[in-house]
């Protein structure tokens, strides 16, 4: 199945998000942050 790069970044928010459920608002600077470093491990 194919994912668009919206779908993708879509995605990957709706994923932080759950993650972060119940601990307040996250900013898209943290959820920009993490994803980094997960593509950077996931490359490797």
């Amino acid at each position: 199945m194919k994912i668009s790069t919206k779908g993708r970044y879509g995605l990957t928010i709706m994923m932080a998000l759950a993650k972060n459920k119940g601990r307040g608002p996250l900013s898209l600077k943290a959820i920009a942050h993490e994803h980094t470093y997960q593509n950077i491990i996931w490359n490797s």
